[in-house]
């Protein structure tokens, strides 16, 4: 096994196995990890057996069951992963171990569930497998729930890892299933097949579930690939639809020029009635193209088959997590007169309904464009053709009729308005020269700790699930204005009996990431740590305040708290300096909440007149 491998079995990431490895103590006892018994291709391998134990006695890793899945992690070198699936596939079938066959033996099995080689008959022919891979095979499907779930696993573990390859993540499959699951509805109810198209296959085998069987026409390698992959699903694979499919190809990863000749021959080979779903980069399929593949793809869609055009969020292909993905919905050449687009990467994963998309892909299909659609907007197909425009424009999405939501809208808008309206009062202070002179003083807080000052008090570690919106006690934290939760006093008394209370006048402080504080003004609080209380006597020379408006102007960087310097102010000083700072707190609070209401405000004003639920009126001078 190798290190990936060993992750794998335990459930957690690559990185934490290093680290087990550099900290064989475990729970006070020195447990080293296994030493490799060998090194090929730069990679230390390990022995199964020892992983297994040495996971068993730490009890390191999420995964009880680590014995069981440990001999289908332990897949043989040098095996291509096709091999694996045709031997995976012949046991599948046959429902016989291969541990102890003989040539003979597997030719007959093959030849029993393959009598016409359309799936692995040729390939069990022509293979000499080492025992060991045989009884790999055996030890995969024992480990596993199902054969689909021994796919899975030879599809994600070392085998396929050496490919370099990288799917789709589950949210593109999802979102391309409800695509192609509306495209079948719209068809027929009842069900129809699924043609599979092109070079990749892993598109197709995720779709296959809801048609009522797979089409994968020809008999090269790769489609022989895809049968046996679907045998294992449990998939009914034809080489002929008897009537309209859906047909999905999937150019992802290939060159322009060859996604361009790929969808002209599936716009092409389109029969009546039939549909197609195309998966490919968003250059070619949505953005501007150049030249001759601008001229090649104009050509494509002058046949007026494009019903759908979508552009995929980002971070759907995980070989290249940047790079955006297009997919389109072809319909039988000249029945539809101009496509529906939508930039889906403009919605957020919360505003992005996937049943909605199958909704507004069913109407496009029909036609009807007389209904309101979520996310599609009509394109026309002549500024496309001659390049004034891209298929897809970015952000693009459906046109919104007015909305019925008007005293929604209103509402907000005159609650910000009864803020911002409010007369701001003005703040001044009178400052005069200070009479003779005087001494100028300054302490840090942690000489003013040890001449008995100020006191520093910790926090306490809260529960949140224990929060009581209803409660009276707030829990403080100097990084959150507004209080972390809030508890009921009897709750409060009862888990925290430790924990300390605030009194009127302390400060709440942090040193991290940055020095901050804020005062406690009403006291009877608790305080979530990190946070700490400082607690100032009158002895000190400074006031509460300033102290927090002292650490609040630090450098924006973590230092300690005993290095914080403060004045040391004559006892009629300190009052003054903290009426005046109380003063200016309250004032900067009202500023706050007015620019807060002020960008509601705006917001609100710009989603009204945008929806079309509000005008607004211009207020003229006399």
């Amino acid at each position: 096994m190798t290190l990936q491998d060993v992750a794998d079995l335990a459930r957690v990431r690559r990185p934490v196995v290093s680290m087990w490895r550099n900290r064989p103590r475990v729970r006070g006892l020195h447990v080293p990890f296994p030493a490799p018994v060998e090194v090929s291709g730069g990679m230390e391998r390990f022995r199964r057996e020892d992983v297994v134990e040495w996971l068993e006695r730490t009890g390191r890793g999420n995964n009880p069951e680590a014995n069981l899945d440990a001999p289908a992690l332990s897949v043989p070198d040098d095996v291509p992963l096709d091999e694996l699936v045709t031997w995976l596939c012949l046991a599948v079938l046959t429902g016989e171990e291969l541990a102890d066959t003989t040539a003979e033996n597997r030719i007959t099995l093959a030849r029993g569930v393959d009598p016409d080689d359309r799936v692995l008959f040729r390939e069990v022919e022509a293979s000499v497998p080492a025992v060991c891979t045989l009884r790999f095979i055996d030890d995969l499907v024992e480990a596993s729930y199902g054969p689909r779930e021994a796919l899975d696993r030879l599809e994600q573990g070392r085998a396929a890892r050496t490919l370099g390859t990288r799917d789709l993540t589950s949210d593109a499959v999802d979102l391309i299933h409800a695509v192609a699951e509306a495209c079948a509805l719209h068809l027929d109810p009842e069900g129809v097949p699924l043609v599979h198209i092109g070079p990749a296959a892993s598109v197709t085998l995720a779709l296959a579930d809801t048609f009522t069987h797979l089409v994968v026409p020809g008999d090269i390698s790769e489609l022989r690939d895809i049968r046996r992959r679907a045998a294992i699903r449990e998939i009914e694979t034809v080489d002929d639809a008897a009537g309209p499919g859906v047909r999905v190809l999937s150019a992802i990863g290939r060159p322009a020029d060859e996604v361009l000749d790929l969808v002209d021959n599936l716009v092409l080979d389109l029969g009546e009635g039939e549909l197609g779903i195309i998966i490919g980069p968003a250059g070619v399929l949505c953005d501007e193209l150049q030249g001759e593949q601008e001229r090649h793809r104009a050509q494509t869609l002058r046949s007026e088959s494009l019903a759908v055009a979508l552009r995929l969020p980002r971070g759907m292909w995980r070989e290249a997590h940047r790079q955006a993905l297009g997919l389109w919905v072809c319909a039988t050449g000249g029945s539809m007169q101009g496509p529906l687009v939508a930039d889906l990467a403009a919605f957020t994963r919360d505003e992005l309904d996937l049943g909605d998309l199958a909704s507004d892909v069913t109407g496009a299909l029909a036609a009807a464009r007389g209904r309101a659609f979520r996310y599609l907007r009509p394109h026309d197909l002549p500024p496309i053709l001659s390049a004034r425009t891209v298929v897809v424009p970015r952000g693009v999405r459906a046109l919104r009729l007015a909305t019925t939501e008007i005293e929604r809208h209103l509402a907000v808008i005159n609650a910000a308005t009864l803020v911002t309206s409010e007369p701001i009062q003005p703040f001044d202070v009178l400052a005069e020269r200070a009479p003779g002179a005087m001494l100028l003083r300054r302490r840090s807080l942690g000489e003013l700790k040890d001449l008995g000052h100020v006191r520093v008090l910790r926090g306490s570690r809260i529960d949140h699930s224990h929060d009581n919106p209803a409660g009276s006690v707030t829990v403080l934290s100097a990084t959150d204005s507004h209080g972390t939760a809030r508890l009921d006093p009897f709750d409060a008394a009862r888990l925290y009996p430790r924990a300390v209370r605030t009194d009127p006048g302390d400060v709440v402080f942090a040193e991290r990431p940055r020095p901050i504080a804020r005062v406690d003004d009403h006291g009877g609080s608790l305080v979530a740590s990190p946070s700490k209380i400082l607690r100032i006597s009158s002895q000190a020379g400074i006031g509460p305040h300033a102290v927090a408006a002292i650490i609040n102007r630090l450098p924006n960087e973590p230092t300690e708290w005993q290095t914080w310097s403060v004045p040391i102010l004559d006892t009629s000083e300190v009052e003054r300096l903290e009426e005046a700072l109380l003063a200016a707190v309250d004032h900067e609070t009202t500023l706050w909440r007015h620019l807060d209401a002020t960008r509601d405000l705006v917001t609100a004003m710009i989603d009204g007149v945008a929806a079309g639920a509000v005008t607004l009126t211009t207020r003229t001078k006399q």
